[in-house]
């Protein structure tokens, strides 16, 4: 990411988080939260739930949201590089 000029990086974090940044102030940072940890424990529902502390159900929430939001399908390889490449751009 280091070779991409940051203006680039910054429009392309928008286009793909702006959405979830949009959510309001608590459910930006607690999707954003979730979004990462879910994609860092290789789309586990179990182990993002109990790395965050919460019930299975409420990561599926969360998760329905975020695909809500971004209009992207976290059951999808190439949406989740998407995603994962826009954090990296934070």
């Amino acid at each position: 990411m280091a070779t991409i000029p940051a203006d680039v990086r910054n429009a392309y974090r928008e286009t793909v988080l702006g959405p979830l940044v949009a959510a309001g102030r608590g459910s930006s940072a607690m999707l954003l939260e979730t979004l990462a940890v879910f994609l860092a424990h290789d789309c586990s529902w179990a182990r993002t739930a109990e790395a965050l502390r919460i019930h299975v159900t409420t990561v599926h929430y969360r998760v329905e949201r975020i695909g809500a939001l971004t209009g992207r399908d976290l059951s999808r390889l190439d949406h989740k590089v998407d995603l994962r490449a826009a954090l990296l751009c934070r």
